[in-house]
Parts: C-alpha cells; sequence; structure tokens
C-alpha cells in the first residue's frame, strides 16, 4: 500500500517536473546566449520574410544579432558561404549545388526559401507574339517550341529546369532540341522578347507584366502549370556554423518560419504596411509589388521543403541534362533539416513573435 503511494506521488512529482521543464524549453530559446549570424540576402520580394523580420525585430526576440549582407545574385552568396564569409544564405535547386554536395561541399540545405504553389508562384511563362500566333498557349503545347530560341539566365537553374521540364513532357528533347540562350538578365530577357531574339522565357512577377505591358508577347501560363509546388530555393547553411551554433540555427529558423507565414498572409491581403517595408528594402516601386500579390512565392507553414521536388530537379540535371558529374546526390548529402523541425517545435509551444 505504502508503495503504492509513493508510486503515485512520484508520478505527479515526475508530471509536475515535465511540465516546468516543457514551459522551460518552450522560453529557452529566448533565454539563450546573445549570438550572431550572418547571412547573404538577394533584395527580391521573395526575400520579404527576411525584411518583415527585420523590420518587426523578431531576430531580437530570440537574442539574435543578424549581419546581413546583400548580392546582387544568389551564385554570387555561395562563394562567400564556402569562404566563411556568410553563414548563411539562399541556394536555388541548380546544377551546380548538386555539383558541389556531390563532391562534398561544406554546407547543408535547412529551411525553406519558397516554392511555386498553385495560384501563389512568382514564375511567369512569356512568349513572343509569334509562337502565341502559332499556338503556344498552354502547356501541352510546349511542343511548338521544338528548334526555338529559349532565354535563361544561367544554365543549370530554375528557369531552364521548369521550361526544360516542360518541352520534356511534350516529348522534345530539351538538351538538342532547343536552343538555350544564357547570360542575360531578366530585364534583358524582355527585351529580347520585344527584339524578336526569344521566342519564350521565364520571367518572374512583377516583371513578367512588362511582356504584355509593352506588347512584346503574352503571359501564357506559370511555373506552377508546368510543375506544381516546384520548390524554388531553401537555406544553405554552413556545416561549421551548425555543429558550434546549432542553437543560433534554430532560432534563424524560428525567426524565418513565423516571418514567411507573415509573408504569405500579407500577400494574401495586399497588406500596405508590409508592401512598403519590402518596397524600401528592394527599391521596386510598392504599386508593382501590390500588383504581383498574391502571386508572391509561397513559404510552407513549418519551414519544410518539398523535399520530393528537391530530389526531382537533382535527378533532372544529373539524369536528363548530364550536368552533374559526381553523381547522383542522396538526401542525406543535401539536407539537415533539423533546425526547421526544432524551430517548428518551438513555434508550437510558445511563440515569441506573437
Amino acid at each position: 500500500m505504502m508503495a503504492g503511494r509513493i508510486s503515485r506521488r512520484n508520478v505527479v512529482k515526475g508530471a509536475a517536473a515535465l511540465a516546468v521543464a516543457g514551459s522551460f524549453a518552450s522560453r529557452s530559446r529566448a533565454q539563450e546566449p546573445k549570438a550572431k549570424i550572418t547571412i547573404g540576402v538577394v533584395p527580391l520580394i521573395s526575400s520579404g520574410p527576411i525584411f518583415i523580420a527585420v523590420a518587426k525585430n523578431y531576430f531580437q526576440k530570440v537574442n539574435l544579432d543578424v549581419d546581413i549582407k546583400y548580392f546582387a545574385d544568389g551564385a554570387l552568396a555561395i562563394p562567400a558561404l564556402i569562404a566563411g564569409e556568410i553563414d548563411c544564405t539562399v541556394s536555388t535547386l541548380n546544377a551546380g549545388l548538386f555539383n558541389a554536395v556531390s563532391k562534398g561541399a561544406p554546407y547543408k540545405l535547412i529551411l525553406d526559401r519558397g516554392s511555386e504553389k498553385t495560384g501563389h508562384g512568382s514564375m511567369t511563362i512569356a512568349a513572343s507574339n509569334a509562337m502565341v500566333e502559332a499556338g503556344m498557349t498552354a502547356t501541352n503545347k510546349m511542343a511548338l517550341l521544338k528548334g526555338k530560341r529559349i532565354a535563361i539566365q544561367a544554365p543549370g537553374g530554375i528557369d531552364q529546369y521548369l521550361l526544360g521540364l516542360g518541352v520534356q513532357r511534350a516529348g522534345l528533347d530539351p538538351r538538342n532540341d532547343v536552343t538555350w540562350n544564357s547570360g542575360l538578365t531578366y530585364p534583358d530577357i524582355v527585351k529580347s522578347i520585344g527584339a524578336g531574339q526569344t521566342d519564350c522565357a521565364n520571367v518572374p512577377v512583377p516583371l513578367g507584366f512588362l511582356v504584355e505591358k509593352n506588347k512584346f508577347g503574352k503571359l501564357v501560363f506559370s511555373g506552377y502549370d508546368i510543375e506544381p509546388d516546384t520548390q524554388l530555393g531553401c537555406w544553405a547553411m554552413s556545416q561549421k556554423f551548425l555543429a558550434s551554433n546549432k542553437s543560433a540555427a534554430v532560432r534563424f529558423a524560428m525567426v524565418h518560419t513565423y516571418a514567411g507565414r507573415m509573408f504569405n498572409k500579407a500577400a494574401a491581403d495586399k497588406d500596405p504596411d508590409v508592401i512598403k517595408i519590402i518596397a524600401e528594402a528592394t527599391k521596386v516601386p510598392p504599386a508593382l509589388i501590390e500588383a504581383a500579390a498574391p502571386r508572391w512565392t509561397w513559404y510552407t507553414d513549418d519551414g519544410m521543403p518539398n523535399i520530393n521536388s528537391c530530389m526531382a530537379q537533382g535527378k533532372f540535371w544529373t539524369d536528363t541534362m548530364k550536368m552533374v558529374s559526381g553523381g547522383s546526390v542522396t538526401k542525406e548529402q543535401l539536407f539537415d533539416l533539423s533546425p526547421a523541425i526544432e524551430a517548428n517545435s518551438a513555434l508550437a509551444k510558445h511563440n515569441p513573435f506573437a
């Protein structure tokens, strides 16, 4: 009988201890020692969660001192990550990423950085007036691109993936049946369509609107029409930083995951305060940002990237386009999603930003 009473008492004590521990764990992220993290950011509308987090002091609320370094293009930030000049930056699921990871890149993908959710994705497919007249107005008409010129910013990027996948599904060989013209910025791609030098291209909103405004061609469909939920990018973090500053990595993921939810909501509501924040950070006129909504990049509520999409892009670059020389990349080589998982759990227990 005594043993029974002691057992029940111990159970009560144990439950109380667990409750205290849980309460401590839910608050501990904000109470942990201040940590510094240096991140690389490209000043695009899709970087909105970072701009929201800075404007609303979310980093301070989890005791993070964030140093932002701006890059004109995400590809320029990866060398800085490898050199240790920054701790974290954005990487698209490009051929270069899979080449680097197959050869032992010193970083991992840790967190969602946007996808092409139906109705919200930022990718628009523009066709010249001549192609529209020929009937290239839907994904099932992409076979009309045989022998045509497709403009892309760089080989192995999201533009080539979406359009390459589209022509492949239409029965063409994306390596040999179309001509890929690379090296142009998006504004120059728009001009090349108007000059009759490009037949088709992917141009993100709101810049894509200029194709129709200038009567260069038509926006015929979207990236999500080719492949819904395509992962556009992930946050890549130095493995050295992950190993020595795991708490900071989790707190960064907490900030970005919550700010991503706010970004999604602002896109749906055309929130003027958030539009102002993004306009000031990107120097894009507020009217253009508002016009693009809700076609802003989509962020998952839990910060988890679409792993299947990431791996499918790796397979496309490796098997279809033959652009990865180091062999197929595994999920284990590519990801360390523990910061995203732990951040989502911490936000569910205690949200320091609400």
